[in-house]
């Protein structure tokens, strides 16, 4: 089996084996399992974050005050 087809074809234990036999150690995992996605935070969940320290902020002020 070539590296190229290799990195393609998934791990597999055969039919009817228990899934502990699908582990080769002998082959590498270079190129394997390092294909990274970046998923970046949603715009939303920065207006969730920067509303929650303004109340903070609000609350405090608000409380010091009085």
């Amino acid at each position: 089996m070539t590296d190229d087809s290799r990195a393609t074809t998934p791990i597999l234990a055969p039919r009817g084996a228990s899934p502990a036999e699908a582990s080769q150690p002998h082959q590498t995992l270079e190129s394997r399992f390092h294909t990274y996605e970046s998923h970046p935070v949603p715009w939303w969940v920065t207006l969730v974050w920067v509303s929650f320290f303004c109340f903070g902020i609000v609350y405090l002020l608000l409380n010091l005050i009085h």
